[in-house]
This record gives C-alpha cells, structure tokens and sequence, in this order.
C-alpha cells in the first residue's frame, strides 16, 4: 500500500537532514511550464526532418529525438573522416537544435496549467519553492547539490529570482568562461570579531546541468578561456542560427558523448556527490530512460548508507518500465512515491505537499499576525495584547512539548534511515 503524502513529508524531511543531499531534475520538473520532452519527436519538427526519418528508419516510423539526432551526428562523424560533404546533415542538425532552442525557452513557451494564480503571476512560483525549502537545512551541512537534465533555464532564472549564489561551474561576469575547479569553492562572511572568526554564507548551492544548457556555447580555446566553452545570457540579440556550436547535449543513448568536457566533468561531479557516505539522491521528475546516469546510481546502490527516493508522475504504473525494475527489487533504500498520484509525485505537487516547510509557515503566521494587529486599532491591540501574549506563549510550549502525532509514531517505529 502507498504511503500517504503526510508520511511521506516527514520521510523527506529526515533525509534531508543526512550530511549529503543531491537532487536530479528531470524534464517532469518543466513540464508545467510547457518545456517539451523530447523522448518523441513532436509533430511540427516532424515536418522539417521527415526526409532523415525516411533515410535512417523507413517510413511510417517513429523514432525519439534522440535516436535521429544521434544518426544525423554519427552520419556527420563518417562523411568527415571519408572527406564528403555534410552540408545536407549541418542543415537538419541546425534545425533540431533551433527548434529545441526555440521550444526549451521557458520565458515564452505556454503553460501547461492553466488555473493557477501563482503561477500566472510567476511562472517559477514553484522552482522558486523547491528552492527555497531545500536551502532551509542547517548550515552546517554540506551544500545540497542539484543536477539537472534540462537545457531550459528554469532553474537559473528562479535561483536569480532569490538571489541564491549558485556554483555552476562558470567563473567570470562578462566573459564566463568554465572552469572546473569552480566545485570546489564556497563563500563565507569575513571574520567580524577579534578572533576573526569567519561564517557561512546561507544562500548557496552547487548547481550542474549535465546535458548542457541553451546558455552555453563552444569556442575555439584561448589562453583566457582553455576549454571553450563560454556561458552566454538569453536576449533578443542571441540567435542560435548564427552559432553553430550550441552546446545541448540530446544524444543519451551514446555513453561515449559523456567522455567530453564538459560533461566528463559533470558525471565526474555526480558520481563523486553521490557515492560520498550518507547521502540521499532526490530523482524528480526524472523517468530514468539516460542510460549513463542509470549506472551512476546503480552504482551508488552499493553503499549500504545510500538512499534513493524517486518522485516522477505517470498516469499508470508499468512494471517493465526502469522505475517499475527498481520498485521490484523491494530494497528499503528506495522509496518510491506513488507515481500515479499527482498530488505527490508530480513536481508541483511534491513541493507543495511533501516538501516539508516550517520556516515559511511559521513566517506567513507572524506576518498574518501583525497585518491583523495593524489594521484591528489601538484600542483593540491593547485590549488583547496580553491575551495574545499568553496565547502564543502557549503556542510555543505547546510547538516545543507536544507529543508526536499518530502519523509520526508509525514513522518512528519503521524508520527507514540506512543508519
């Protein structure tokens, strides 16, 4: 029997509390924007590559994105080394890029859903969420790591939205350039007392988007710039037909493609966040179909410390799919929250109803409070100003003594923690 969404939230939240979280995003963290996912081809890209369909598969097939991208880029590969002309594969390999590039563009593509004020008035409302209730474990744990699938710029732009400093990996402002060692740096506050003791800077996280990103592009290596790749704001003045070199990285059938930077990199980076003692990996909307990161965590499954919940929505269960083959194993270190559940395995729900939140709460409460206060009158407040008093100190005994509920008991009693 699936567990409720309350048990589940206190689950989360424990987890989060281990020395090491990681997060991976995949592309059902976007879907609510109206980001596609690019497992099929969709109808109006379709019409412009139906003559490489035709050569690679035969007609009436229906191959992923993938699957032709990686036929146009291994056709492209043989034609150079036999020094014929790729001008016809340049062109079609142009052209899925600009259409994901065109169609991976969060700030103009057309929500998906439709009847939520929140995200009408901010369509990063719930990245913006997920965020903030991850970066509210105690600052004296590591800094959660969060990789992601996506080439969208969802996540960047509501990490500029808090103003969270995020290390992806890019040093420079005008000229951003990568470079590596950027992992392992951190930001703290300068000594301000006699011993100099220096503190933690809060809003930090290490950000890696494993597939590349539509900011990112590759250049010829300078001395300034040695592995060249450069990172490139989004405006009006950007157009991806006039750069070739667009660094999307859509080919998750060839394990091969990762041996490159920057993505040799990047999986070097998962691997090490996740291998590490104690960690937990957050898969969100994530449907384990890239068969390289499979084999990261699968690896990362025999440390006996390690733990795996998985939070992807689909409208059935399908025992053959990846996440049905690991359900089947019937390992403690893997939760799995119901997937036919949107109200907690879809991404908005999972941040709304099992991401745990007391920080906010407690502050919507206080604001609500002194609104109320504000607006009652003099008189009023000081008629009940006692009485407030003795209520929330009442409140507070009662937030600091109270017996755990029923819900939390049956918790304890099974707790799943792999220590």
């Amino acid at each position: 029997m699936a567990d409720s969404i309350n048990e589940n939230k206190i689950r989360v939240k424990k987890y989060l509390g281990l020395e090491n979280v990681s997060v991976l995003a995949g592309a059902g963290t976007s879907w609510h924007l109206g980001a596609p996912v690019i497992r099929n081809i969709p109808e109006e890209l379709k019409l412009l590559c139906q003559k490489d369909i035709d050569f690679y598969f035969g007609t009436a097939a229906n191959p992923s994105y993938e699957d032709l991208f990686n036929c146009l880029q291994a056709d492209r590969f043989i034609k150079e080394k036999k020094g014929e002309s790729t001008v016809d594969i340049d062109i079609s390999i142009k052209n899925m890029q600009k259409w994901l590039f065109d169609n991976c563009n969060t700030e103009k593509t057309v929500l998906e859903v439709k009847n939520d004020e929140r995200l009408n008035r901010n369509r990063y409302h719930y990245h913006e969420a997920f965020i903030k209730k991850l970066l509210q474990r105690p600052n004296n744990l590591k800094r959660v790591n969060l990789f992601t699938t996506n080439y969208d710029m969802a996540f960047d732009y509501a990490l500029d939205n808090l103003g969270v400093h995020y290390l992806n990996g890019f040093m420079g402002v005008h000229n951003r350039c990568f470079r590596p060692e950027v992992y392992d740096y951190d930001l703290y506050y300068p000594g301000q007392s006699v011993t100099g003791k220096v503190h933690r800077a809060e809003k930090v996280l290490k950000y890696y988007k494993i597939h590349g990103s539509l900011s990112w592009l590759a250049t010829c290596p300078t001395v300034n710039n040695t592995y060249g790749i450069k990172e490139i704001p989004l405006n009006d003045e950007f157009k991806v037909e006039n750069d070739e070199k667009l660094m999307i990285y859509p080919c998750t059938s060839k394990k091969s493609f990762t041996l490159d930077l920057p993505y040799s990199e990047l999986f070097r980076q998962f691997s090490q966040a996740i291998n590490q003692p104690q960690s937990v990996l957050f898969c969100v909307g994530y449907s384990f179909y890239d068969e390289h990161i499979n084999d990261i965590i699968k690896q990362a499954l025999s440390i006996p410390s390690f733990t795996l919940i998985i939070v992807n929505y689909s409208k059935t269960k399908d025992a053959n799919s990846p996440i049905g083959e690991f359900e089947a194993l019937h390992d403690k270190r893997i939760i799995i929250l119901d997937e036919t559940d949107g109200g907690q395995s879809a991404f908005i729900g999972f941040v709304e109803n099992v991401m745990p939140d007391f920080y906010e709460e407690e502050e919507n409460n206080v604001i609500a409070e002194t609104i109320e206060r504000l607006y009652n009158g003099k008189c009023s407040y000081e008629n009940s100003d006692s009485s407030n008093k003795e209520i929330a100190k009442e409140s507070s005994k009662q937030e600091i003594s109270r017996e755990p509920q029923e819900d939390e008991k049956q918790i304890e009693k099974k707790d799943d923690l792999p220590f």
